[in-house]
């Protein structure tokens, strides 16, 4: 029973949208008395048609008159008698009401096992309220549904844009609630493990809840619906907070653990970690940042909020980590201070795994970069194979009730999914006349041809229905003209936009598979309009709009993607002052979103907007890895003298936080798996995969690279160092 929208849809691209809505049987007087209205102006249009017209059109008032909606010719079923129970072994009648051409393939399958029943709602507020009371019309409409079937064995779903919609929503608002809870339990839990500390758990744990709060209470004020990004925007926000605050207190509690006091261990922190913060959070703001500039708002909306609460979340870490470590550690720096921490088992696991990636760069360090160039490449490729690839199914769970019905509905029929085709003629144009039917044949034509349409209904289709040729589009003339057809004339005519509608049901396909269908249709539109001065063709529909708009919006999310990853590697350069860095830190960085969409291809089949959504949270985060190392590693190398104690240092210090920090992200952002609706998982799976690669990449690929380019570009310090030795030596060779 699918349920949807009254009127005419949007056209499907901007340039043709109209923004004029023909009149909806269930709002407006002016479809519902089209015919006779349209009859009044007819007299006064006559004028204006030829001679052939005005005997054509009294020649088929005539026939109507005689022989009315049926005539002669071709037989037209009577339909469905009183008495449903004569139907049950006349096979020959059953057959013919399935043969009706306004039946068949639409409304009943050939062996009766489902019927159809379309429903038009009326058009509601797209705020909260309307869209309220659109799921109380709906589940009122199931209740109905349900006790006048009661008894029977006959099972009825309900499905169209109001029923999914509502499913989506309930799914994501269960979602939400379950993301976050899990979350902040996960977090506690890895802060407790690593941390060992309750005063160091608050201080993490609180700041991420205030960011929460914060950015909640934002998304409230600006007015934010939550739809199927927004709503896990909370987790992505909670997770950077409590690693941030993770790598402020690991700082903290190291520089305790030398003896500094307390004050100046939260001072150093603040210097040593804070600018490898406020990097991290630029190089995420901008990816997020390069979802803001899609025209669809609700990823524009989603590259808003995100963004804007990573710069919030930074400022409010930056002040309350200290603050609150003042107050609340005290206690806890006269326990550590000057004493180094007892390892436990999972310390001790994550330090074994550190030293083994230490280790392993030290000793084959090009070999290791090798085979990060080779796997990163090779990842790129697949992913650059990927084509975008959108289904409104993919957006549903699949034990829903809409999704069966489609499903169902698919099997038997002509396919759930419709194509509208809106005639727009001139204003002066009688749209009741001989040259409209004539234009109603070409373009059901063209929609007929195509392989892909299962069923085409317009007025041809009726023309045909009573009995076709002259003397079915005479009949059709008599039959608009009829006072007891008018409701069924209003399905295919808005005469206050004066206008005609032609649709053609499809089953599900993908956006790859339907954009060039569209294409060609609206070349072939083209065509019929140039031959026809003053009149505009609208290809549109839910599915083909959708359809077509999120293929490009996958095209467009791709190239932001990329031009973000390059403004982030540019910007990791500008930030350490240092072009070696900047470019040891491409192959890193590149691995995550290579190992993606290796995924991608390999599995899931093609480019969704959720998964290059999650490319942009993912490599945002991922980065984080990559400045921290830097920064440290820099620290590190101006107080030691050989590039392999450095690295092997900062491998050491700086990977169990890492990993820490990724285990907690991960964990987080990857409760998005659980999810029931398929969009909402595989965002959850590409961000765990690219978050797990970034931790390797940043500890196997990164040092790797940094050694094997110190070998062959040496930085500064080394050749200073060199060239001193070598004036060092060289006296003493004099001497001797």
């Amino acid at each position: 029973m699918p349920l949807g929208r009254s009127g005419i849809r949007p056209a499907r691209s901007p340039q043709r949208a109209f923004p004029r809505q023909p009149a909806r049987p269930s709002d407006r007087h002016g479809i519902r008395d089209a015919v006779q209205h349209q009859g009044s102006r007819g007299a006064s249009r006559s004028s204006r048609q030829s001679a052939e017209d005005r005997r054509r059109h009294r020649r088929a008032v005539h026939v109507h008159r005689r022989h009315g909606a049926r005539g002669r010719g071709r037989r037209v079923p009577a339909g469905l008698p009183e008495d449903l129970s004569k139907l049950q072994d006349n096979d020959a009648a059953r057959k013919e009401i399935t043969s009706h051409p306004l039946v068949k393939g639409k409304l009943l399958d050939d062996d009766w096992t489902i019927a159809v029943f379309a429903l038009t709602l009326e058009q509601l507020a797209q705020d909260t309220e309307g869209q309220a009371a659109e799921r109380a019309l709906v589940a009122e409409i199931g209740k109905t549904t349900q006790e006048t079937l009661a008894g029977t064995n006959v099972t009825a779903r309900l499905t169209g844009l109001a029923v999914i919609r509502d499913e989506i929503l309930s799914g994501l608002s269960s979602d939400q609630q379950m993301f976050g809870l899990v979350a902040v339990g996960l977090g506690i839990i890895v802060c407790w493990i690593f941390l060992r500390s309750i005063p160091l758990i608050i201080i993490a744990v609180v700041p991420a809840i205030l960011a929460v709060a914060w950015l909640r209470g934002g998304m409230w004020l600006f007015g934010q619906d939550i739809n199927l990004l927004t709503g896990i925007a909370p987790t992505i926000i909670l997770v950077i907070v409590l690693s941030n605050c993770l790598h402020l207190l690991f700082s903290i509690r190291r520089g305790l653990e030398r003896g500094d006091p307390l004050e100046e261990a939260i001072e150093g922190s603040v210097r040593r970690v804070g600018p490898a913060c406020v990097l991290t959070s630029l190089t995420t703001a901008l990816a997020m940042s390069s979802l803001i500039w899609m025209p669809h708002s609700f990823i524009a909306h989603f590259g808003i909020t995100t963004a804007s609460g990573t710069a919030m979340s930074l400022i409010l870490t930056l002040l309350m980590v200290p603050a609150l470590s003042v107050l609340l550690l005290r206690g806890f720096a006269k326990k550590v201070q000057g004493k180094t921490q007892k390892t436990d088992l999972f310390r001790k696991g994550i330090d074994g795994l550190c030293e083994k990636a230490a280790d392993a760069v030290t000793s084959f360090p090009r070999a290791i970069a090798l085979i990060g160039l080779v796997l990163t490449a090779g990842g790129l490729w697949l992913h650059f194979l990927n084509e975008p690839q959108y289904s409104y199914a993919n957006n549903m769970p699949p034990q829903s009730t809409a999704l069966k019905a489609i499903q169902a509905y698919d099997s038997k029929l002509a396919g759930a999914s419709t194509l509208e085709v809106l005639l727009y003629f001139p204003k002066k144009h009688a749209l009741k006349s001989y040259k409209t039917i004539e234009i109603i044949r070409q373009v059901h034509k063209v929609l007929d041809d195509e392989p892909a349409f299962g069923a085409v209904t317009s007025l041809h289709t009726v023309e045909e229905w009573l009995g076709g040729g002259e003397v079915g589009e005479d009949r059709l003339i008599g039959f608009l003209e009829a006072k007891n057809t008018r409701d069924f004339a209003a399905s295919f005519v808005a005469l206050d936009e004066n206008a005609i509608r032609i649709s053609a049901q499809f089953h599900a396909m993908t956006s790859d598979e339907m954009t060039p269908i569209l294409d060609k249709v609206e070349r072939k539109m083209r065509r019929i309009e140039a031959k026809n001065p003053g009149l505009e063709i609208a290809v549109t529909g839910i599915v083909p709009v959708s359809s077509a708009a999120s293929h490009e919006m996958i095209k467009q999310l791709n190239i932001s993607l990329i031009t973000a990853i390059g403004l982030i590697l540019v910007l990791i350069g500008v930030g350490m002052r240092s072009l070696r860095a900047g470019l040891a830190s491409v192959l890193p960085n590149l691995f995550p979103i290579a190992m993606g969409g290796a995924y991608l291809h390999l599995v899931e089949g093609g480019l969704e907007f959720t998964s290059l959504v999650a490319f942009a949270v993912g490599f945002g985060i991922a980065v984080d890895a990559t400045i921290h190392y830097l920064t440290r590693y820099r620290l590190e190398r101006a107080s030691l003298d050989s590039v392999a104690a450095a690295l092997r240092k900062t491998t050491m210090d700086v990977g169990p936080v890492v990993i820490m920090a990724t285990v907690l992200i991960a964990g987080g952002i990857g409760t998005t798996m659980l999810s029931k609706l398929p969009t909402v998982a595989l965002y959850g799976t590409i961000v765990v995969i690219v978050l797990t690669s970034a931790v390797i990449g940043a500890l196997l690929f990164l040092p790797a690279v940094m050694s094997t380019m110190e070998r062959y570009w040496p930085s500064r310090e080394k050749r200073e160092a060199t060239a001193a030795s070598d004036e060092t030596e060289e006296p003493e060779a004099k001497s001797a």
